[in-house]
């Protein structure tokens, strides 16, 4: 399923895109949860409700209609991993760090799929960078590497917006990765179930309809 949150008429609401289209769960299964945070506590149980609604062909509305907002509205955590790319390390010129540096981006900066990214007054060193993200669907502590699929709710894109003078400046990167809207999530949700191997995925970053960026996550 490709599990998306989006805003019409002042309303904001959970669906399942098909195609051009998107199902409104909140209209059609009210009983769920309107946040997609809500909606993957259920579990299963909730999957399989959306699951049936999506498939009855009721409360579908044209993508075109609708504004996508971050699938995610307010990640509780929101981690990252720097230099995990294999190019983007050949390209900084750095070496491939031992054990993954592991960093936050503060959740007031995450935005919709479509939302303009503002340069800060503060800086022009503002840079891109197109990432696989994903969305750990439960609470868990302390588990295997042969078990880490089973955690995980499914996967989006991540820009991960950079303001490059006041990330490098001092040693914690938090500041120059946080800055408003530069955390664009979206556009949607895809369940883990229709992903395949994400070791596996083609990752393609376009400004202004120039390819900046072209790697893959194997």
């Amino acid at each position: 399923m490709k599990l998306a949150t989006f805003s019409q008429a002042g309303s904001t609401r959970i669906g399942v895109v098909r195609g051009d289209e998107i199902v409104d769960l909140s209209s059609a299964a009210p009983e769920l949860p309107r946040d997609l945070i809500g909606f993957l506590a259920g579990g299963p149980g909730a999957r399989q409700r959306a699951g049936e609604v999506a498939s009855a062909g009721t409360a579908r509305i044209p993508l075109a209609d609708v504004k996508l907002e971050s699938p995610i509205l307010r990640p509780p955590k929101l981690l990252a991993v720097g230099l995990n790319y294999a190019d983007h390390v050949a390209e900084s010129g750095a070496q491939t760090p031992k054990l993954p540096t592991i960093f936050n981006k503060q959740s007031t900066c995450v935005t919709g799929p479509y939302d303009p990214v503002h340069m800060p007054r503060v800086s022009s060193a503002l840079d891109y960078e197109g990432e696989l993200a994903f969305v750990i669907g439960k609470r868990c502590r302390h588990v295997p590497r042969s078990r880490a699929p089973e955690v995980i709710a499914g996967y989006l894109i991540c820009d991960d917006v950079s303001v490059r003078d006041w990330q490098l400046r001092i040693p914690t990167w938090t500041m120059g990765k946080s800055f408003d809207t530069h955390g664009p999530l979206g556009p949607w949700l895809t369940t883990s179930d229709e992903v395949g191997d994400p070791h596996a995925l083609s990752i393609r970053t376009l400004v202004n309809g120039e390819v900046r960026q072209s790697s893959n996550t194997k």
